[in-house]
């Protein structure tokens, strides 16, 4: 998973912060992070997330997570992230008319389910079929207020 186009400069450059990981976890360098409801630590992302906060630009895995389990973290507010389209379910693809209205849910921390919209979050802002990637925008709502 990457930011393709930001809202913040010209530079294209995400604002990063430095976000405490929760206790078992297991993160790749690209996972979607969401905040934990209980610990307020960072946790891989899942469906119908509403404390989204960005992309893993570290590895870490945490069995008893502590002090020195931290990461940088791109902020995906106002960002357009490109993402893996799930193969998996009976909608493989996208079209122009599932763009800017429609809300997809995530499958897990590194995809997006095109067959899902129940909890979505996602905003179809362009997409690659022959890729298997699309680029979404993150609905506000579904964003932690961490930057």
């Amino acid at each position: 998973m990457q930011i393709v186009r930001s809202g913040k400069n010209a530079d294209n450059v995400p604002i990063i912060v430095w976000l405490a990981m929760a206790d078992s976890q297991t993160i790749a360098y690209g996972d979607l992070i969401q905040i934990n409801g209980t610990s307020r630590k960072g946790e891989a992302a899942v469906a119908a997330s509403t404390t989204i906060v960005g992309i893993a630009q570290q590895a870490i895995t945490t069995t008893t997570a502590t002090a020195a389990d931290v990461i940088p973290v791109a902020i995906v507010r106002r960002e357009v992230v490109r993402m893996a389209v799930s193969q998996a379910g009976t909608k493989k693809t996208f079209a122009d008319t599932d763009k800017y209205t429609t809300a997809y849910d995530l499958l897990n921390k590194t995809s997006i389910a095109p067959d899902d919209t129940t909890g979505g979050m996602c905003y179809v802002q362009a997409y690659d079929n022959t890729n298997n990637t699309v680029d979404v925008i993150f609905a506000d709502a579904n964003l932690a207020n961490v930057g």
